[in-house]
């Protein structure tokens, strides 16, 4: 592709963007938007924003009118959106992924409450009341307004391709908290949190960060490309987790699940590598090939004495290290002699060759 049209297709990549953004904060506000502010906030012209506005005029038939003191901008009217046909699985499906959604807080919202009532209002009443009872068996948590600012803060950077200025506090360092600049390229969820994945100006180097340990978030206004070589997919998959291991050499990974375990490990898609293969006795043999990360060994010990090490020799020697190290802790609290708990961490080691 030619510079010229590549950036093209980014200038306009930037402005779908932006006037996506111009619409929600529209919507959003009771009072007006001045011309200049939003020019600041996007960091283009004001005659550039004049533009856009007519362009929201013109080809979505937004009313978008100027106070008469001259102020700022506003929607004399918001659209409403026709009414939508779904079938029965279709809106199922909706609100399950919206019940799963709220397991992992921050993303709560008064619009996204108000369409799924709408949306179980069409339900006929018993699956609606059964429905309703499921949701009130799920966990009951507290919304963490901080947790959903600043993700509110990363979506819309990630949007505009706006760089972020952030104070992130690094939990394998004594809580040292560093500023730095960070351009956010994803936001996914894992276990009961959400972390950004992107490039950190600081390290010159592609980074994971817990939106829980964003102490500060400022959108700089300033813009940057993304790396042509950078794939979310491949960065993902390239370890076990969203944790990224440069440093680390995929290895080939063989574990053997007991009859207890097999179903769980058997119907769930762990890795884009992995193959399953079952056993006579309903076991079954668990491939993969990952880098061997604190991840995946807190995964492989997650199954204690269902699960065995066939290869390599390094993945057995760590979880042989960790059986031991337990063994010794328990067996201090309990009494037990320092020598019979290595007997028992042998003895150990011998049911998982």
């Amino acid at each position: 592709m030619p510079q010229g049209e590549a950036f093209e297709r980014h200038g306009e990549q930037d402005r779908v963007a932006r006037l996506v953004d111009i619409i929600l904060e529209l919507c959003k506000r009771p009072k007006q938007l001045g011309r200049a502010e939003l020019a600041e906030r996007y960091g283009v012209s004001e005659r550039q924003i004049t533009k856009d506005l007519q362009l929201l005029r013109e080809r979505l038939g937004l009313r978008i009118e100027r106070d008469p003191s001259g102020k700022g901008y506003y929607l004399a009217s918001v659209p409403r959106l026709p009414s939508l046909q779904l079938s029965l699985s279709e809106a199922l499906a909706l609100l399950l992924a919206a019940e799963a959604g709220h397991l992992v807080p921050g993303v709560s919202s008064q619009e996204l409450s108000a369409a799924l009532a709408r949306l179980r209002a069409i339900l006929p009443d018993r699956l609606r009341d059964l429905l309703e009872r499921v949701a009130q068996t799920r966990p009951a948590g507290r919304l963490d307004e901080l947790r959903r600012k600043r993700l509110q803060t990363l979506l819309e950077a990630m949007a505009l391709r706006h760089t972020v200025e952030i104070v992130y506090r690094t939990a394998s360092r004594g809580d040292d908290r560093v500023r730095r600049q960070f351009d956010p390229y994803g936001i996914v969820p894992f276990g009961r949190s959400w972390y950004v994945i992107g490039w950190c100006h600081l390290r010159r180097a592609m980074r994971t960060f817990k939106v829980d340990r964003i102490e500060d978030i400022r959108d700089t206004r300033v813009p940057f490309e993304l790396r042509s070589e950078f794939s979310l997919r491949d960065f993902l998959t390239a370890s076990w987790g969203i944790f990224e291991a440069p440093d680390v050499p995929a290895q080939e990974v063989e574990l053997e699940f007991s009859r207890t375990a097999a179903p769980w490990i058997a119907e769930e898609e762990w890795h884009p590598t992995q193959e399953i293969e079952r056993l006579p006795d309903g076991s079954v043999r668990f491939r993969v090939r990952v880098p061997i990360t604190p991840d995946f060994v807190r995964w492989v010990l997650n199954y204690g004495v269902e699960v065995t090490v066939i290869r390599p020799e390094t993945l057995r020697e760590q979880i042989l290290a960790h059986a031991r190290g337990i063994l010794h802790k328990y067996g201090q609290r309990e009494g037990v002699p320092g020598a019979a708990s290595e007997e028992a961490g042998q003895s150990a080691a011998r049911s998982s060759s």
